[in-house]
């Protein structure tokens, strides 16, 4: 356990700040690796300019110098304080990004993301969503093709005997077959060379018979279990995941109102909100000030960490597909 240099209040190991008074511990306000404390000069003019980062984990030196702070401080909002860090990538955040940004489910459950984490998630989302889509597609299409090509061969020997119905069952069983096709394939090569080598051996018999007929059954329903289970495992999945690229663009967009409502009011503080939200202002179509106006702060923050949740979630969703149809 820590001990504050201030008020002596007893800490973990770990503690940034003094839960008591506020106090830095300074071993560990700049994450453990001692040294001076970082602190921020605001930027002269203009608001922070923040670039998405490009790799799957950035990584983050929270920024040093002279001002009004003694901590880290927001990466988005250099004029507020630290209070939290990413999750994901270990950005430092302030209160309010923190509970703005906050999970309530999945992997980051009770933890909080950064705008451009969240950013990177929704573009990951819509990349692996639509190669999964297309591979869907793909396999779909060719499964189809089977099931017509083998309904047709199976019909086709109802028709020759004379009997439809037998025709009908037959062409639904080579369907199921044609669906599968290159494992149904595989299945009897591997099969047909067993016998062949049981008959070069000398040991062929009723028994070997017996055999032969009994694994081609196997395959039969094999086949048709693969057919039908990778049919509705597609259906599920482009069912589940319907709207998942336009449900994460608009929670996104949620955030870019947030991030310049945030920006805009740090701009112009003792200004207030009816003024910047006047037609041809800067939030005039910004829809988290109207959720702010409309409904109060406290609900539009917690439809912003809905929105934040729904990224993560709908992210997990997508990289949960399997790869049964590859089989």
């Amino acid at each position: 356990m820590a001990k504050c240099p201030k008020c002596g209040n007893q800490l973990p190991d770990d503690a940034a700040f003094c839960g008591v008074c506020g106090s830095p511990i300074a071993n560990n306000a700049n994450g453990g690796k001692g040294g001076e404390i970082p602190t921020f000069t605001p930027p002269n003019q203009g608001a922070p300019i923040f670039t998405p980062p490009k790799n799957a984990a950035p990584t983050f030196q929270p920024p040093r110098g002279g001002g009004q702070h003694s901590g880290p401080v927001c990466y988005h909002h250099p004029t507020e304080s630290a209070a939290a860090r990413c999750a994901r990538c270990g950005k430092y955040i302030c209160k309010d990004c923190a509970e703005a940004y906050g999970v309530s489910a999945g992997e980051y459950a009770g933890k909080c993301l950064c705008y451009d984490c969240c950013q990177e998630i929704v573009a990951q989302n819509v990349e692996e969503l639509t190669r999964n889509k297309n591979k869907i597609k793909g396999q779909f299409i060719l499964q189809i093709i089977g099931m017509v090509i083998g309904f047709i061969f199976g019909m086709s020997m109802g028709v020759e005997s004379g009997d439809i119905g037998s025709g009908f069952v037959a062409g639904l069983i080579c369907a199921c077959i044609g669906g599968v096709f290159l494992s149904a394939m595989k299945a009897f090569f591997s099969l047909t060379w067993d016998v062949i080598k049981i008959a070069f051996s000398g040991n062929f018999g009723w028994l070997t018979v017996l055999s032969i007929i009994w694994n081609i059954i196997v395959i039969v329903f094999k086949c048709i279990w693969i057919t039908v289970s990778n049919t509705i495992q597609y259906i599920i999945y482009l069912k589940k995941t319907s709207g998942f690229i336009e449900e994460d663009s608009a929670c996104l967009q949620q955030m870019r109102d947030y991030m310049e409502y945030t920006l805009v009011r740090n701009q112009n503080k003792g200004v207030d909100l009816e003024t910047l939200m006047n037609e041809g202002s800067e939030l005039y179509n910004n829809s988290y000030a109207q959720a702010v106006r409309n409904n109060g702060e406290a609900a539009a923050d917690a439809a912003l960490r809905q929105a934040t949740t729904r990224i993560a979630e709908n992210g997990e969703i997508i990289r949960d597909f399997p790869n049964a149809a590859a089989a």
